[in-house]
């Protein structure tokens, strides 16, 4: 029987990793259309580098924060390219580290540090 790891010792989840399960969701997508989904997400206001992205996938998967397919996740899809999508572990992780997340910005809230909060 294998360990369940804890979600919350994978926090605090760096920029580029919070970035990669934000442009997936419930997706299976390759490197360059991550880069277009957090863009769109985001209105553009948060960017995926190459360099970074790619650095950062590696080590999602080797943490098991995110599943290689051996696939495309549709036929016709492009074969050369490589295709990721969240884990159950990487679900997981990604909700604590957006429970965190909420809990930061209700204290910056309470500190009058967010616009419209009477700061």
């Amino acid at each position: 029987m294998s360990v369940v790891p804890d979600p919350e010792s994978f926090l605090p989840l760096t920029p580029p990793e919070y970035h990669v399960l934000l442009a997936l969701g419930d997706e299976a997508l390759h490197g360059y259309a991550m880069m277009q989904s957090l863009d769109e997400k985001t209105e553009g206001r948060e960017a995926l580098l190459p360099g970074t992205l790619y650095t950062t996938l590696a080590r999602m998967v080797k943490r098991e924060l995110l599943d290689e397919l051996a696939e495309p996740p549709e036929p016709g899809a492009d074969r050369r390219r490589r295709y990721y999508r969240v884990s159950e572990l990487g679900r997981a992780v990604a909700r604590a580290e957006s429970a965190r997340l909420r809990r930061l910005l209700a204290v910056a809230e309470r500190e009058r540090l967010v616009p419209g909060s009477g700061g």
